[in-house]
């Protein structure tokens, strides 16, 4: 399992992307489920069986906890809930990549264990009460859990919640089911999901018409390794680990549809969540809704260009014990996102993490934040040809090309050129969330890098990184060109890799080496700086 995250965030021809295209957004990354406050935080919990727990020293998303006495269901979804403005959902019309790991156990021995668990994305607006599925939006949980409704096995804990799109992981078969070993992809667009694959009239609950929604013919796949415990009859052993990546990548100019590939027990780039190889599953796929042209689709939030609720679903019938957990979960977005962090302490990062990457800011000792400034980060995926035109070609660092970052999209196989480049841009605002300069530190020079500001970002790469061809560029204000290097270290530890800077503050008299700029692309931004990793390619 990977140990960090990094970020960086680029920003085009003016402040428009700004104004339009971010996404203010808290972002999906759980390397374990051990700090119990963050968990608590930013995981929404429904059904009354969903928690935290520990599994042979690992501190685990459990979603039925294997107690043969009681129907369970249950959905988890990721919530900001202590922010003002409840942030949570993603915006996942712009694309893109989870990964989790899983694993199913039956800690009461000699029964025959069900049903699953699934990847859910919904939009909710409303549950089928008849399949005895309750709540819209966070609250939504699916048929499964009741104890008083009949025929809940194989509901998996989202049957009956309407605009939703699932990949669910079925260990159990079912008359609608083509076997006990499954991957299948289930929507109905906007009407309400069912976990049925094949064709007639099933009974879930009280609902005796419930029929397919299987995405496609060729979103079913009945030949994946055993997910499930593995069971002789007298007793079951538990299922091993399972890791999963989820890709989506939208329609691009001229096509219609876009991509959604699965990915399970994938081998992966070493210490990276980067899967090797062709998917399990590539369907074709646009997660918005149209009514004429793309019935499968969902109704999104408008917010952030098209966002939903993302998270997990699971059930377990009465008298089939099993305990389903969740290890850890990164969740990465393809399109600009901000996040919004108190500057911390002197001594004590500000970690602003985006599922497979993150960047920290960590003011020196001695440092205090008495007046609560805040720190904005706005993280935007770029094409590596389309940065070094626009933002590196005529000027001191022409020799040099960004970073890209696994996890960012791309095609498959992952190769060095698939996915993007992320610039981070950093503004500060005071209490009213008015701009104001960020907290400078004079005292930062080259002799004295303990009194800097030292900037980390972290990220899974397939480039030929190294402490000596590595670099970080910070500019003197967001969008312009005048770049200066304030590059300090580069360490692959031990996972991921980690580029790291000292500066006197974000922008307008940054503590760098700075090379003669070409062209500058001012943007109005008071005390702001975009800063991006790089490297020249050209060296060892």
């Amino acid at each position: 399992m990977r140990s960090r995250i990094r970020y960086s965030s680029f920003v085009f021809l003016s402040v428009m992307l700004l104004c339009f295209c971010v996404s203010v957004s808290a972002q999906i990354r759980f390397e374990d489920f051990s700090d119990m406050y963050n968990p608590a935080r930013y995981l929404v919990f429904n059904g009354g069986f969903a928690g935290l727990a520990t599994w042979n020293d690992a501190a685990v998303l459990r979603l039925t906890d294997g107690n043969a006495m009681y129907n369970e269901g249950s959905t988890v979804y990721y919530h900001d809930g202590t922010h003002v403005q409840g942030i949570g959902k993603q915006p996942v019309a712009g694309g893109f990549t989870s990964w989790f790991a899983f694993q199913v156990h039956t800690p009461i021995q000699g029964l025959a264990p069900g049903d699953g668990i699934a990847f859910i994305i919904q939009n909710s607006t409303g549950t089928d009460t008849t399949m005895c599925a309750s709540g819209f939006g966070i609250v939504a949980l699916g048929a499964g859990g009741s104890q008083t409704c009949p025929n809940q096995a194989g509901a998996l804990g989202y049957a009956g919640i309407n605009n939703s799109l699932v990949i669910e992981f079925d260990v159990a078969q079912d008359p609608w089911d083509p076997n006990g070993n499954h991957i299948a992809i289930q929507t109905c667009g906007p009407n309400i999901n069912t976990p049925v694959h094949e064709s007639g009239n099933y009974s879930i609950g009280n609902n005796n018409m419930v029929q397919s929604c299987l995405l496609s013919q060729q979103s079913i796949d009945t030949m994946v390794p055993t997910m499930g415990a593995m069971c002789n009859g007298e007793s079951c052993t538990d299922g091993l680990v399972q890791n999963v990546v989820i890709g989506y990548t939208p329609p691009s100019m001229g096509s219609p549809q876009g991509l959604l590939q699965v990915w399970l027990d994938p081998t992966f780039v070493m210490g990276t969540h980067i899967p090797i190889g062709p998917p399990t599953m590539a369907v074709p796929y646009n997660i918005v809704y149209d009514p004429e042209n793309n019935p499968s689709g969902l109704k999104l939030d408008p917010a952030n260009g098209g966002s939903a609720w993302v998270g997990f679903t699971a059930s377990q019938p009465m008298n089939a014990g099993q305990a389903q957990d969740v290890f850890g979960w990164e969740f990465t977005l393809q399109s600009p996102v901000q996040i919004q962090q108190m500057i911390q302490p002197g001594g004590m990062p500000t970690t602003f993490a985006f599922g497979a990457h993150q960047t920290t800011v960590t003011y020196p000792q001695g440092f205090s934040n008495p007046n609560g400034i805040q720190m904005t980060v706005t993280a935007t995926p770029v094409d590596r040809q389309t940065f070094y035109q626009m933002r590196l070609a005529g000027t001191g660092f022409a020799n040099e090309q960004c970073i890209v970052y696994g996890g960012t999209g791309g095609g498959s196989p992952p190769t060095s050129t698939n996915g993007s480049c992320i610039v981070y841009s950093y503004t500060c605002q005071d209490q009213n969330g008015n701009q104001v300069t960020c907290p400078t530190e004079p005292l930062c020079t080259n002799p004295q890098q303990s009194q800097c500001i030292v900037i980390n970002t972290t990220f899974y790469t397939m480039d030929n990184v190294t402490p000596t061809n590595a670099d970080y560029l910070e500019n003197d204000a967001i969008g312009d060109n005048n770049w200066m290097s304030i590059f300090m270290s580069y360490m692959s530890e031990p996972i991921d890799g980690t580029t790291s800077g000292g500066s006197k503050g974000f922008g307008g008299g940054a503590s760098g080496h700075h090379l003669p700029a070409k062209s500058n692309i001012k943007a109005p931004q008071v005390g702001s700086a975009d800063i991006v990793a790089t490297f020249n390619p050209n060296q060892p």
